[in-house]
């Protein structure tokens, strides 16, 4: 998914601290590139074993395994043997500075294979400079490598093994009819199986297989037109809409179409049964009613027998939320949820889509297009016997806050996402949803839990899972959501964990997330007692902010979090502080390498930053702590 936080699979992150930097000697960039070339040697040699060596930690993890494997040519990035040959070229490495102790390099690998065109890609290394002109690898950047090695991977298969050992019977059949359909259309973009029948999601004015999608991801005006051919190549809705979606996907038997911001249903047989007018569609689980439909402000109910009410009188959408089909409900998603398969009409995707109904992408539960591994796809796995893709989107409701007296209702879910492919792991995000009684409508916003210095996905431990909403007022709320910090504090270890506010203003409709860097809640709202409460993890050592030794749960601020908090307001200004253990603190966050720094940031304090400021140091001071007066 497009909208995923990145988190490279092959990834090592360290403890890098991100300062002012001098800048790279000639002489120190001549040290690292003998340094980077040693390590190629022995890779060249096949000593993946030796390799590791030039490592600063986990030099035995599962992930440094299979890196070296791979830049060894001893295995690929699954199990088995490679089937490319690929080089690292040191020599020409370009290194940069990050600080006095951190220089980055990137190295340019080369995928190649007899009787194919040879394929570059890029590998990022952080290389530390330790004691004694002593260099360690302590951290890998490879998405972009893993991404590029896929793909040249997809490519030889394709060239090597027979298409009937890759594709299923139907794809091939599909595969054939897309290539008459372009006689008719510019493309086909899609082919969705049911009951062993494919229907052709085709598409006028394009020129890229998939260039709607990040246009449509950006807010541009997609350019294309799409349409629906039937398995008897009738052409079952005309190539006039933006976005067509999988049949019976929103709604059983029926096709949900996009054409700008307006919604509407089309049948199996081609009858366009609801106009493609309407704001929101929202499937039901009544006995009566298949949906509710939305326009400007007025409501509708779709019937079982495909017929529309007149507009529905005193109508409060609050009244009728637990009825809508995903509402206070939690489901899985993946390859095998669904009983049809849509495919990517291109021989070297190994993905299978999913269009979500436009109701989950509104409410930002999901996102717009998904891409699941391909179960039809055979002998093109790639990463530990599995593909690119998703393996699976878990939905879970946690919970629903209705108070009659309120004018604002809040319900709260957590989406976990398992990610192959050029990125891995598990994606936490928190969305929320709020029906706004006021305004008769339903808003949701969506917020990834990771706010470290590193990448990550929000890989939450369970200790904490708090949700609540607040009203500032009218068009301003306040969403607290426990969230994963791994921030390292002055001189008491981390703060794994813990609530996170966003700030969410209502703007045409729609909740907008108002900018902020800092982890406390300083910049939007006047502190006070309530703030400094709440489930938090520490982590009590190690070696390094990524690394604790111990960990515990405590329930409100401690003395080291307030020093931060309070240091955090002059950071965000980019103050330059007399005790360069603040820059470390706060580097990743604020500062870059070759940003300046203000001696004094008075000027810029807001009437906000004043105020908390002043409840930060009394909060210090009546623990008889030192006041921290910014140094």
């Amino acid at each position: 998914m497009k909208t995923k936080p990145i988190l490279v699979i092959i990834a090592l992150i360290a403890s890098v601290v991100f300062i002012r930097c001098k800048g790279q000697s000639n002489a120190e960039t001549g040290d690292i590139t003998h340094f980077l070339n040693a390590f190629n040697a022995q890779l060249k040699a096949g000593n993946a074993d030796s390799a590791s060596n030039y490592f600063e930690v986990g030099r035995d993890s599962k992930a440094v395994k299979i890196l070296l494997g791979v830049l060894a040519n001893k295995t690929n990035l699954g199990k088995g043997k490679p089937l490319f040959k690929v080089t690292l070229n040191t020599d020409d490495g370009r290194i940069k500075g990050i600080n006095n102790d951190f220089a980055e390099a990137t190295v340019t690998a080369t995928f190649s294979y007899d009787g194919m065109p040879a394929v570059k890609s890029v590998i990022i290394l952080t290389i530390h400079k330790a004691a004694g002109k002593q260099y360690k690898i302590s951290a890998v950047n490879a998405g972009g490598f893993v991404k590029g090695y896929m793909a040249y991977q997809t490519k030889v298969i394709n060239k090597t093994v027979p298409e009937k050992d890759i594709f299923d019977p139907i794809t091939l059949a599909a595969f054939k009819t897309a290539g008459q359909l372009k006689a008719r259309y510019d493309s086909v973009l899609w082919f969705e199986h049911i009951n062993n029948k494919s229907f052709f999601y085709v598409v006028k004015n394009i020129d890229e297989r998939v260039s709607w999608v990040y246009e449509n991801e950006t807010g541009k005006i997609p350019t294309h037109t799409m349409g629906l051919v039937n398995p008897g190549l009738k052409e079952i809705i005309p190539p006039e809409y933006d976005l067509i979606h999988n049949i019976g996907g929103t709604i059983e038997g029926l096709i949900e179409v996009e054409k700008g911001s307006k919604r509407g249903f089309y049948d199996l047989q081609g009858k366009l049964v609801v106009p493609v007018i309407y704001d929101q569609l929202y499937p039901l689980k009544d006995n009566e009613n298949l949906a509710l439909l939305k326009i400007n402000g007025d409501f509708f109910y779709l019937k079982k027998d495909l017929t529309v009410t007149d507009k529905l009188a005193d109508f409060k959408i609050a009244d009728v939320l637990p009825q809508i089909k995903a509402y206070g409900k939690s489901f899985d998603l993946s390859d095998k949820s669904s009983k049809n398969i849509m495919e990517y009409n291109d021989r070297e995707s190994t993905n299978c889509v999913v269009i979500p109904p436009s109701y989950l992408v509104d409410w930002q539960i999901l996102s717009k297009v998904i891409d699941f591994q391909n179960p039809l796809r055979k002998n093109v796995q790639s990463m530990n016997d599995d593909g690119e893709g998703d393996v699976s989107i878990s939905i879970s409701f946690e919970g629903a806050k209705n108070k009659d007296e309120s004018w604002f209702q809040s319900a709260f879910y957590s989406i976990i996402g398992e990610y192959l492919g050029a990125r891995g792991g598990l994606y936490t995000n928190k969305n929320l949803l709020i029906v706004d009684k006021k305004q008769n409508r339903i808003m949701g916003f969506r917020a990834g839990t990771y706010y470290g210095g590193a990448e990550s996905g929000g890989n939450l431990s369970g200790n904490c899972n708090e949700n609540s909403l607040k009203a500032i007022n009218d068009s301003l709320f306040e969403f607290k959501t426990t969230s994963e910090f791994d921030q390292g504090l002055l001189n008491d270890g981390t703060i794994i964990e813990g609530p996170y506010f966003h700030y969410l203003q209502v703007k045409n409709g729609k909740l907008v997330n108002l900018p902020s860097k800092r982890l406390f809640p300083t910049q939007y709202v006047k502190l006070d007692d309530s703030y400094l409460e709440g489930c938090f993890v520490l982590g009590d050592g190690g070696s390094d902010a990524y690394h604790p030794v111990n960990k515990k749960s405590i329930d409100h601020v401690t003395v080291s979090m307030l020093q931060y908090m309070k240091n955090e307001i002059f950071a965000s200004y980019l103050y330059k502080f007399k005790n360069p253990q603040w820059e470390n603190v706060f580097g990743q966050r604020f500062y870059d390498a070759n940003g300046t720094q203000n001696a004094n940031v008075d000027d810029s304090l807001t009437v906000i930053d004043k105020y908390n400021l002043n409840f930060i140091n009394s909060k210090l001071n009546a623990k008889k702590a030192n006041s921290l007066a910014v140094n």
